[in-house]
């Protein structure tokens, strides 16, 4: 896995959104649209909102999440309420192709089928171009969360957590779709991150993390999280 160090979270962003709106551009010279599937957190919030200024055929950008929390729509716990808030007033907001996972769905597997037509018809069957991923201080990734049988699952692309997880019950995309992702973009930052780090660059299987292919893989890291 190629990985780049920063000092600071704030450089990981600034270069996370360089490297996307790059990836993106060269992409739509050769491909009539770019799938993107993003996660949540601090810094990836921040890269939206430095994205969020580029000239960039917003029309043409397909986004999905990487996953959900089960919660009523614009609740703070919602990663797409976040999202919002971070390119509130761009033309992202108005141009850009949002794809909302169904977590307010009176059935949630059936949500979670709807979202994976919805993918396979947007993207044509291909998979996503794109896919940034986190990573928590217990190895998780999406909510690929330790010790749930959503790990489990090889026969469907997007799927709910067995079990609430911080106290939410979590939608997201399953090893076989972010497997099949021709790009994966990792964002991780602090210190308390530097041990699975590690167990991730080593791809252990204990940790859900380490289970995500390495190839055509970049991790941005600062500092604190690579190195304590």
């Amino acid at each position: 896995m190629k990985t780049e160090i920063f000092p600071q979270a704030e450089q990981v962003a600034a270069r996370a959104a360089a490297y996307l709106e790059q990836v993106i551009r060269e992409a739509l010279t050769h491909q009539k649209s770019f799938s993107l599937a993003i996660s949540g957190g601090r810094t990836p919030w921040e890269m939206l909102k430095i994205l969020s200024k580029a000239d960039l055929p917003w029309q043409r950008i397909n986004l999905f999440q990487v996953d959900e929390r089960v919660a009523p729509d614009g609740h703070p716990d919602r990663n797409l309420t976040q999202l919002f808030q971070a390119i509130a007033g761009t033309a992202m907001v108005t141009q850009l192709r949002i794809f909302p996972m169904p977590v307010t769905a009176e059935d949630l597997d059936t949500g979670a089928k709807e979202y994976t037509e919805v993918l396979n018809e947007v993207t044509e069957g291909k998979g996503l171009d794109m896919i940034h991923l986190g990573l928590g201080t217990d190895g998780h990734t999406a909510s690929l969360v330790p010790g749930d049988e959503v790990l489990t699952i090889q026969n469907r692309l997007v799927a709910c957590t067995h079990n609430s997880y911080q106290g939410r019950i979590r939608m997201t995309l399953t090893y076989p779709l972010l497997n099949a992702a021709k790009q994966i973009l990792w964002i991780v930052t602090g210190s308390e991150k530097k041990e699975m780090v590690q167990r991730m660059l080593q791809q252990d299987p204990s940790i859900p993390a380490g289970s995500i292919r390495s190839e055509n893989a970049l991790l941005l890291v600062d500092q604190a999280a690579m190195e304590g």
